[in-house]
């Protein structure tokens, strides 16, 4: 009998964690809410339960909660698009606040082209010379501690632009541009290109970059698709891939009125993707998406350490068996 690989055991569907793992659209995640509030909703960000908006220098959040958070994938309608959920449970908006990001030393990139990331003190926007601001998310007060200055790796491209969209995840800083391509760094300051993502069906530029649970989520503007992408080996393909490639690209399974575009992404508030087209926020997620944006599901690296693991119970029970 042939050996079994480690690949084959991920391939056969032992450790396929999470459902929708391939290089095909699908019927892949819902709209769940929609929130207008005051300013321009492009460049989006989320940490927590609150959502960010807004820029290149005012800025706005929201809290965002549900009755019963065992409900929160319930979405708006059933399965037609049409009757409403009996189960789904209305999100609640509260504590609106308006911060103004005052201090910077350089001019910060405008809406539509200045995505932000925001962890649990600070809110970081690019600057027109490509460089990452910090401030203070409570007081919008300039922080030089935490300021990265560009040196290299960010070519003008896209609207002549660098730096667009803004994330961090896995040890790194990631961003890209209107022209799709994505660079990352692991100081904020010395930048390497990774790649250059596909233009989805629609989409007239790059719009959104966010790093979730070991992947790059991407959209285009006036595109209502999600795409991940990952690195190494899609084990829910046939071939071996190496390098970046598109694993999953996801659409609406839900049309809200009409299909919404997937603008100035960000991730965090009840473990989905809220994102801008303009005058209102989108709260996106659930279906096939949500089972590799969930953080309780292991990374890539670790479902291969899984896989070696099953191998190596496999190999020592027929050893057992054998003695």
């Amino acid at each position: 009998m042939r050996p079994i690989s480690m690949k084959h055991i991920v391939k056969s569907g032992l450790l396929l964690f999470g459902a929708g793992v391939a290089a095909t659209a699908s019927a892949g995640y819902f709209e769940f809410s929609s929130y207008g509030g005051s300013g321009s909703e492009y460049d989006v960000a989320s940490y927590g339960n609150t959502v960010y908006w807004g820029g290149p220098t005012s800025i706005y959040s929201i809290d965002v909660a549900v009755a019963d958070l065992s409900k929160k994938e319930e979405p708006r309608f059933l399965a037609d698009g049409v009757t409403l959920n009996p189960n789904y449970q209305t999100r609640i908006f509260t504590n609106p606040q308006s911060i103004s990001l005052t201090g910077s030393p350089l001019s910060l990139q405008g809406l539509s082209t200045g995505e932000m990331y925001v962890n649990a003190t600070t809110l970081f926007r690019p600057a027109n010379n490509n460089s990452i601001m910090a401030f203070d998310k409570v007081t919008g007060a300039y922080d030089a501690s935490q300021t990265h200055f560009y040196a290299s790796g960010l070519p003008g491209t896209g609207w002549g632009i660098g730096a667009t969209f803004l994330s961090y995840g896995g040890g790194k800083w990631w961003s890209a541009n209107e022209s799709r391509n994505t660079y990352s760094s692991t100081d904020g300051s010395n930048w390497v290109y990774e790649f250059t993502w596909n233009a989805t069906p629609g989409g007239s530029h790059g719009d959104g970059l966010e790093y979730v649970n070991g992947f790059l989520f991407v959209s285009d503007m006036t595109s209502n698709y999600i795409e991940q992408w990952g690195q190494g080996d899609n084990p829910a393909t046939p071939g071996v891939e190496t390098g970046w490639n598109e694993w999953t690209r996801f659409d609406y399974a839900e049309i809200f009125g009409s299909a919404k575009d997937v603008e100035g992404m960000g991730f965090g508030a009840l473990g989905h993707f809220w994102a801008g087209s303009g005058s209102v926020i989108y709260e996106l997620g659930g279906g096939t998406i949500q089972g590799q944006i969930d953080p309780t599901i292991p990374e890539p690296a670790t479902l291969l350490l899984l896989a070696g693991g099953l191998l190596g119970m496999g190999a020592s029970r027929k050893f057992m068996k054998k003695t």
